[in-house]
């Protein structure tokens, strides 16, 4: 069967094949007869036209493709972000491609060429080995780049981020607030602003209450359900009657020590208090609840899909645009007053 062409539309429409281009760009101001479209509209259906995407992206229209690439798919924050993004995509009529670079900068320099050669409208971002001079030579390339949950001094992009230093002090404080003195911390690699920020609002806050920073009390691992329960398992052996408190890097982690900390016959919170970081939809069914730290996904999600849409439209992006979001504290069952 021969494939329909625009100019196969614009001929059962009586039209040109570019008052056709028009209809198919919605996103182009332009004025057109009421009549006229719905002719046009009606010869699409009626023929079931297909417009080939790669053939527009070869013109310089827009492909409403966004490409998304994350550290881990099998995070449960960034299969929220997903989740989040790709509600916001179809209510704009947009398409979503999601890479998870599993942590690997090659792994991930070759998604953002593929998606690159795919012409979406912009990328968006969470690094895991990307320089300032990478991701500036990508923007010069012309293509938008968003970087979220992670940032990358120098870059001349946009960055969307939560405050963690102040999510770390948060989760801290409120340990201390319920009479912790002797506080274990559970944190990521630190080869990222996030883990860095968090790991250093705990130190600041320990600091400030006037208690102790116990480097033995520090476990420094992957940000997974894995490494969550190996690092408190390790705390447990080595330093059990040392502390009464854990702040955990993420939510995922936090779910992997209380696993640990119940398998040692023990109990969360009468025994240990946990908290989290990212308020994931698990954190609100583990057994117990638990406590975390929020951060806003949606309004993240929202704000990098708008700035890529807005840079497509406007042919370039707003360098150095930086917005901060503030942690909120969740407070549930995983912690309790001692003393």
């Amino acid at each position: 069967m021969k494939k329909v062409t625009i100019k196969d539309v614009a001929e059962r429409a009586g039209v040109s094949t570019s008052t056709v281009s028009r209809v198919l760009s919605p996103q182009i101001n332009n004025y057109m007869r009421k009549e006229t479209r719905e002719k046009v509209l009606r010869a699409i259906e009626e023929l079931d036209y297909r417009p080939d995407i790669r053939a527009q992206s070869l013109r310089g229209m827009r492909t409403r493709i966004i490409g998304l690439v994350m550290p881990d798919a099998l995070n449960p924050f960034y299969q929220e972000l997903a989740y989040v993004l790709e509600e916001i995509c179809y209510r704009e009529r947009y398409g979503l491609l999601v890479c998870s670079s599993k942590n690997s900068p090659t792994r991930e320099l070759t998604y953002i060429d593929l998606l690159e050669r795919q012409k979406v409208d912009g990328i968006i971002l969470s690094t895991v080995g990307l320089n300032e001079t990478k991701l500036n030579s990508l923007t010069k390339r012309g293509i938008p780049i968003v970087l979220v949950d992670r940032d990358v001094p120098g870059a001349d992009i946009p960055v969307m981020f939560t405050n963690n230093y102040m999510g770390g002090c948060q989760a801290t404080q409120y340990l201390i607030d319920l009479g912790h003195k002797k506080i274990a911390c559970i944190i990521g690699e630190m080869n990222t602003l996030s883990s860095i920020n968090r790991l250093k609002g705990y130190y600041d806050t320990l600091q400030k209450n006037g208690l102790e920073i116990d480097k033995k009390l520090i476990k420094k691992g992957k940000l997974t359900f894995k490494d969550g329960y190996r690092l408190m398992k390790e705390l447990l052996r080595k330093s059990g009657d040392d502390f009464t408190a854990v702040f955990c890097v993420n939510d995922i982690v936090a779910l992997g020590a209380m696993r640990a900390i119940q398998e040692k016959g023990k109990n969360v919170p009468s025994d240990y208090s946990v908290i989290g970081f990212d308020n994931i939809s698990l954190s609100s069914i583990s057994n117990p609840p638990l406590t975390t730290i929020a951060q806003p996904i949606k309004e993240i999600a929202q704000a990098a899909f708008k700035t890529i849409k807005r840079a497509k439209r406007q042919g370039s992006l707003k360098k150095k645009e930086h917005k901060f979001w503030d942690t909120k504290l969740i407070v549930r069952e995983s912690c309790r007053k001692i003393g």
